[in-house]
């Protein structure tokens, strides 16, 4: 047998196997850095995966840390936690990070548009040369108990989102806000949240919202499927209160299932919805979500429809279709509390 055929019948034959990696927890020494990997059961070349690559914090490794995520793989997710050489990231343990990347892009089937980086406490501190990485272009990067300490933000990373967690208790909380400052106008969206009562630790609260948003970032939709705000289910609950307030209001998010097929309702979860101006006076206000119905009190013809009433109830302003980020932060305003525009 000519060499060249026997190579082409082994790359066949290693093909049929699969993944060079089981599916589940396992263990490797990956370009000399003991790295966890959590790999999807039904992952094939038909349905790619998205790749996380998760730092550690100091004096911990990947595998301890990788049990945050557990849960991931069953929702599409290749979880990579690599480990520092010395329990702490410099550059040499990043572009180790790097190179096991890459081998993991060759390995298995990710797709190439989903791939995020996360880091946690000195992980996040070295998290921006990940997250900014110009071969590797993750679509969304979060800072976790850490934030971003400035750096060169690349112009690809404006169709990248940038999330910061941390425990409201936590030294760093300082840190995670100031990351919405360094990062707005760089980056897609922007935002942080922390954990009430919380101290410098995972803020395991936010863990699913965490994979909503990631999933938000690479294009995933769900009709109805929104965590943008604290929605309730009740318009009258809502209005009643505010009964006795001087000022408020309500934000009223109407869908349906055919906004699947809307790319103005995928718009609106990605990129309207987190828009500073919107989320800034949006949570000062009561938030409902609602299936749309054609006898809606509010008019809305189609979906997506945002319906702004002000404290007793009264229709101030509809949005429907294409909703502009810029006229849903000024309807907002006209109701919320407080209507300074923040610095």
């Amino acid at each position: 047998m000519r060499p060249a055929l026997a190579a082409l019948l082994l790359a066949a034959a290693v093909a049929a196997d699969g993944p060079s990696y089981p599916a589940g927890r396992s263990e490797h020494v990956l370009e000399g850095s003991r790295t966890a990997l959590l790999i999807p059961e039904d992952l094939s070349p038909r349905d790619p995966a998205s790749l996380v690559l998760l730092l550690h914090g100091a004096g911990d490794n990947g595998p301890n840390l990788a049990h945050v995520l557990r849960d991931w793989p069953a929702q599409g997710y290749v979880v990579c936690a690599p480990s520092a050489t010395d329990g702490t990231w410099d550059d040499r343990d990043l572009d180790t990070v790097r190179r096991i990347a890459a081998h993991l892009l060759e390995e298995l089937p990710i797709d190439r548009e989903r791939i995020h980086a996360v880091g946690y406490s000195n992980g996040g501190w070295n998290l921006g040369p990940i997250a900014f990485d110009d071969d590797l272009k993750p679509v969304s990067a979060t800072w976790v108990a850490a934030g971003f300490r400035g750096g060169k933000v690349p112009r690809w990373a404006k169709e990248a989102g940038a999330l910061a967690l941390a425990g409201a208790d936590d030294p760093n909380a300082t840190a995670a806000r100031d990351t919405v400052t360094q990062l707005r106008d760089k980056v897609r969206s922007v935002e942080v949240r922390l954990q009430e009562g919380l101290g410098h630790k995972w803020p395991d609260r936010f863990t699913p919202y965490m994979l909503w948003w990631m999933g938000v970032q690479e294009g995933r939709f769900t009709p109805g499927d929104d965590r943008n705000f604290e929605w309730g289910d009740d318009v009258d609950a809502a209005v009643a209160e505010l009964e006795g307030a001087k000022k408020g209001g309500v934000l009223v998010y109407l869908w349906s299932e055919e906004d699947k097929d809307r790319p103005e309702a995928k718009d609106l979860q990605r990129d309207v919805f987190p828009d500073p101006l919107v989320r800034h006076f949006g949570n000062q206000l009561k938030a409902v979500k609602l299936p749309f119905a054609a006898d809606n009190p509010w008019g809305a013809k189609t979906t997506p429809a945002v319906a702004v009433l002000d404290r007793e109830g009264k229709l101030r302003k509809l949005l429907q279709g294409k909703i502009k980020a810029r006229a849903l932060a000024s309807a907002l305003r006209s109701v919320a509390p407080d209507r300074k525009v923040p610095r």
